[in-house]
């Protein structure tokens, strides 16, 4: 097993591998209907596309002839896309490089979706990270004290906060499941872009007047009427250093967002 610095180090050439542009291969993914022409697909729509045309580039060039067996027509090649691009969207580049190298090493033919997901949850591994079933499982499980748990990584914790641990806690999990793996994909994009995640703690923080996070919290949860794990991860800056340029910045977004949800008092320096 390799240690995380090793792994990240290995990962690193194999995104600019994904990334390069491919001439051998340039059947596109399945378009939609012509009555969809008009909006075009999104930018994460487009992006998946991409991805999954440097996807079937790579695994052309990996499998030569097998891959010709496997995808004899170009209509063929298109449905496949189409299939692949659903399958695969939200997955950034890293991960995908990953997978497509351990694919090499465990298949001897191009891979099914169901292999090539599998393989994707190695990579998750690979960065120390759980798998989103997994991560919304554990959230689920620590819902009621998030801030006591030991987390498997901050990463379910920062997408249980964005999502809202009482949603979490009330809400069917086919309403809270879509929303906490939307979560949980921008965190760990995020993570993979070297991102340290810190979970915020609930500490007296020295200022000329002696700060006491809890009681503000309260405070403000009670003018919004919102439970208190929600407004905790907008005190993140408290944890920073004081009178940085890093503190100063957190502060700032979140007053931002306090005031969007009707907060309009200042929030201590």
């Amino acid at each position: 097993m390799k240690e995380p610095q090793a792994v990240q180090n290995l990962l690193k050439p194999l995104e600019n591998k994904l990334a390069t542009p491919s001439t051998t291969y340039t059947t596109q993914t399945g378009e939609q209907g012509a009555g969809h022409r008009e909006s075009g697909p999104t930018a994460a729509e487009q992006q998946t596309r991409v991805l999954v045309n440097m996807l079937f580039a790579r695994f052309k060039a990996i499998y030569t002839h097998k891959f010709a067996s496997a995808y004899s027509t170009t209509d063929e090649v298109k449905l496949a896309k189409r299939e692949w691009a659903i399958a695969l969207k939200g997955f950034q580049e890293p991960l995908l490089a990953y997978a497509v190298e351990r694919t090499k090493e465990v298949h001897p033919w191009p891979p099914t979706i169901a292999d090539f997901l599998k393989l994707i949850n190695t990579a998750y591994k690979a960065y120390g990270l759980a798998d989103p079933r997994s991560a919304y499982l554990e959230a689920c499980a620590c819902r009621s004290d998030p801030l006591m748990y030991k987390w498997s990584h901050p990463s379910v914790f920062f997408a249980g906060s964005e999502v809202g641990w009482y949603k979490i806690k009330s809400e069917e999990e086919r309403v809270s499941w879509p929303l906490f793996e939307a979560a949980y994909v921008k965190v760990v994009d995020r993570v993979i872009a070297g991102e340290r995640l810190v979970i915020p703690k609930v500490t007296m923080i020295e200022n000329k007047q002696t700060l006491n996070v809890t009681e503000l919290v309260r405070h403000i949860s009670s003018q919004l009427d919102m439970p208190e794990e929600q407004v905790l991860p907008l005190l993140y800056y408290t944890q920073k250093t004081q009178g940085s340029g890093i503190r100063l910045r957190y502060r700032e977004i979140s007053e931002k967002k306090l005031l969007d949800m009707g907060y309009k008092e200042k929030l201590p320096e």
